[in-house]
């Protein structure tokens, strides 16, 4: 058996398939006097479980299990964050997905954390090496913290979006970008297969945070491109080419 890591993804090869993996966590944000970022507290698990749902879902895995960590009691903490995973699993057509997780139930705590854990399989990963000449566009408008309109933004990169970059066939790499930003994103991809980035003016910043996965970028053959915008339209940004 083997086991290795691919960007944010841990997968382990089976004989005839491959389990993969991926995590998120988040401490001192909540609804506890300890927090310094004071949110509703089911808005941690919900944006938690998108940033594992869309790594996994990206590289084509099917969702199979799911487990999460909680610094604090179940009730209130621990049911606010449950609720949250709940409605985030509903939006990504996989509500009846069971749960496992595990609360503090010893001690009181003071500062909410959080932590998650998603399991996939899958036959193959759904990668296509990156190639010179592919057109990388991004789907959303990078957004975190305050700017992310909590319940439904619809300037970000939705499951719908996500499932129509897996199923065409001229997209050969997707990304979801975190904190880390579009620009790191991209340059990454393009250090993987030994090709250089060349950024194209463009609108977004693609430099801060991308927060919960609020975007998507993807290399994808120069043909495409036309039919994607078509589909996308203002949601889609060519912000670069491999060479």
């Amino acid at each position: 058996m083997k086991t290795y890591q691919y960007r944010d993804l841990s997968v382990i090869e089976l004989p005839d398939s491959l389990l993969v993996t991926a995590c998120d966590s988040s401490g001192g944000v909540g609804e506890k006097p300890g927090d310094e970022l004071c949110v509703a507290t089911k808005y941690i698990s919900i944006f938690a479980a998108r940033v594992c749902l869309f790594e996994l879902l990206a590289c084509g895995a099917q969702i199979i299990g799911l487990s999460n960590t909680i610094v604090g009691e179940m009730h209130p903490t621990g049911e606010a964050l449950i609720k949250g995973i709940r409605e985030e699993l509903e939006r990504a057509g996989i509500g009846d997905l069971p749960i496992n997780g595990s609360t503090e139930e010893n001690f009181k705590t003071s500062m909410t954390g959080f932590g998650i854990f998603v399991l996939g399989m899958a036959n193959r990963l759904r990668i296509t090496p990156s190639v010179s000449a592919d057109v990388v566009i991004c789907i959303g408008k990078p957004k975190y913290g305050s700017a992310l309109i909590l319940d439904g933004d619809p300037e970000i990169a939705n499951y719908q979006d996500l499932k129509t970059l897996v199923k065409n066939p001229a997209i050969n790499e997707i990304v979801p970008c975190g904190s880390k930003g579009i620009l790191y994103e991209a340059n990454t991809l393009a250090n993987i297969y030994r090709l250089q980035f060349e950024q194209l003016p463009n609108d977004l910043n693609v430099v801060d945070s991308s927060g919960p996965a609020t975007t998507v970028i993807a290399s994808i053959k120069p043909s495409a491109l036309s039919g994607l915008a078509a589909i996308f339209k203002d949601k889609l940004t060519i912000i670069g080419y491999f060479r």
